[in-house]
């Protein structure tokens, strides 16, 4: 029986978020603290979505680390299967509010410490989804967990998305990304990269046609490829392509817009949407999140948001 809806298995963090908008780090100033990680933010915006989540990760034993912990509580996202790690600090993130790709910095601490035998083999088989990133395949022994947790979901029957999220900066240097990412990508059914994810793996000179092309050849069924203000491209194993279109949006804060569109577009394929109408409900959920500054806190009101977006909304099915 499923009786979770996602299990986000990766990076658990602190994001520094600077107060006021500025170029770079070097001249930002004052810093907001808030729970943050890819795999984190999607578990937590799922839950926003009616979900029930769940986190599978590594923080410290310290004082973020219980932060975090209890944030995840408070929004409704299961954490018995987030370790806390004595002797190691938990991640922590420093970002730049920008209007584009934001400046940052990661000081890597606990999260890179989930091993295999932390992996919650039971939790997945009763999960409808699992997902993870890019950030948490980026160092051993998360790398090695991670790949063992995909396989478990592929062979239990869930939907299993990643978030090629790769920057240089994080990587250990010991495999390549790419070779990484193929060998992921062979378990995976989703895949939504950006234009400037897709530019750091496969070289600048990749066209968009060209980025999709390389995930559904290692293995993915689902690409959503987002482009920033030119929308993004969504394409299928079966040849199909379409697009969606993006909207114009006063933007506060786009750390975590990314994640925000996961949660939508897992939303919705586990609702029984096509593909393309999933990618509408993660840009509307990525819209409202472009609006806050920080994590979104408030409930989203699921039979609601596809209201605004089709005449005739679809039926619910999260657990």
């Amino acid at each position: 029986m499923k009786t979770l809806d996602l299990v986000a298995v990766g990076e658990v963090l602190v994001d520094l978020i600077s107060e006021q908008p500025a170029p770079s780090l070097e001249q930002a100033d004052r810093f907001r603290r808030f729970p943050g990680g890819q795999v984190a933010n999607t578990a937590w915006n799922v839950s926003l979505l009616g979900g029930k989540a769940a986190v599978v990760g590594c923080v410290g034993g310290d004082g973020f680390g219980r932060f975090l912990r209890g944030e995840l509580e408070r929004i409704g996202v299961a954490t018995r299967y987030l370790y806390e790690i004595d002797g190691t600090p938990t991640t922590l993130s420093v970002v730049v509010r920008h209007s584009g790709t934001p400046d940052f910095l990661i000081y890597r601490g606990a999260d890179v410490l989930l091993s295999r035998d932390r992996i919650p083999i039971r939790a997945i088989g009763q999960a409808r989804a699992l997902h993870t990133s890019a950030f948490g395949l980026s160092r051993e022994p998360a790398r090695s967990a991670i790949l063992y947790a995909l396989r478990i979901a592929r062979e239990a029957g869930c939907l299993v998305s990643i978030d090629p999220n790769y920057h240089p900066a994080i990587w250990d240097g010991t495999t390549p990304a790419i070779e990484v990412l193929r060998q992921a990508c062979h378990y995976v059914d989703v895949v939504k990269p950006s234009l400037d994810d897709c530019r750091r793996i496969f070289g600048t000179q990749v066209d968009p046609e060209g980025c999709v092309s390389r995930f559904l050849d290692w293995g993915a069924h689902v690409v959503v490829l987002t482009m920033g203000e030119e929308g993004a491209l969504l394409a299928l194993a079966d040849g199909e392509r379409s697009t969606i279109p993006a909207h114009e949006v006063d933007v506060a804060d786009v750390t975590g817009a990314g994640d925000a569109f996961w949660a939508g577009l897992i939303v919705g394929l586990l609702d029984g949407l096509s593909p393309h109408q999933a990618a509408e409900v993660g840009r509307s959920v990525a819209e409202r999140k472009l609006a806050t500054v920080g994590p979104m806190r408030e409930p989203m009101d699921r039979p609601r948001l596809y209201q605004t977006l089709w005449e005739k909304p679809p039926c619910t099915s999260l657990s």
